[in-house]
């Protein structure tokens, strides 16, 4: 055998370790990772969308639900601020007459609407058209400022017809962020009523209300006051 032919039996410098490799490994596994910490957030919201589910069983309390599942969302899962059951229940008695109010008020005047819908198509063809398609006209409205109505309240302290003055104001101003969830909140509807399993109810409106406060939060920085100094103002971070 020639010596072209011998394998070199010389032993190759061993393949240094990146001495980061397990150092991330680790970072990522350990009680400050990203995995950890993603699945602590997300049981978060799943826990905060049951107490959210329960506390609209009574009907004339899901403005005040609705109203404490954005406050919650934001100040704990956005912000780390304190636990999220503590700040739903701590938003659900600070807002808990005016948003029952507004609950009631926004229940009566949409049967209302549906009330005069109903009467107009049963008027001559003409006439029912151009009157039912101005109560729908109107009930779009009212949904465009609901979108706002609740994190209004969640946020400032004022009278409630300035709240929806207010509201009404935003879904105008932002009409691109208006339009993304309405369609986004009818779209979720319908294909949880027709597609998705029933389970889903305990965490998609969750993740949809988490989405949503990005572009709810754009809106109401602009009408919100500087904080003073010493103020623990997480709605500006």
């Amino acid at each position: 055998m020639s010596m072209f032919e011998k394998k070199d039996k010389r032993k190759e410098p061993a393949k240094e370790k990146d001495p980061y490799e397990k150092r991330d490994f680790k970072r990522l596994l350990g009680p400050e990772g990203s995995i950890l910490y993603f699945m602590t957030k997300a049981g978060q919201v799943i826990i905060l969308n049951i107490v959210w589910l329960i506390c609209c069983i009574p009907v004339f309390t899901i403005g005040t639900a609705t109203t404490s599942f954005y406050y919650a969302m934001m100040k704990n899962i956005r912000r780390n601020r304190s636990y999220p059951v503590v700040e739903y229940i701590a938003s659900f008695k600070r807002t808990f007459f005016s948003g029952s109010i507004l609950t009631v008020c926004l229940g009566v005047w949409l049967f209302l609407l549906y009330h005069l819908y109903e009467l107009a198509m049963l008027q001559p063809k003409e006439t029912g058209m151009f009157l039912s398609r101005i109560y729908i006209a109107l009930a779009v409205i009212t949904m465009a400022v609901v979108v706002y109505l609740f994190p209004v309240l969640s946020r400032f302290t004022m009278k409630l017809t300035n709240m929806v003055k207010l509201s009404f104001v935003m879904a105008v101003r932002y009409i691109g962020f208006t339009i993304i969830i309405l369609l986004g909140t009818g779209l979720l509807i319908w294909a949880w009523l027709f597609y998705l399993p029933m389970p889903t109810v305990f965490f998609l409106p969750g993740l949809w209300c988490f989405i949503c406060t990005f572009m709810i939060e754009k809106a109401l920085r602009k009408y919100m006051p500087a904080p003073s100094e010493g103020e623990d103002a997480w709605y500006y971070e």
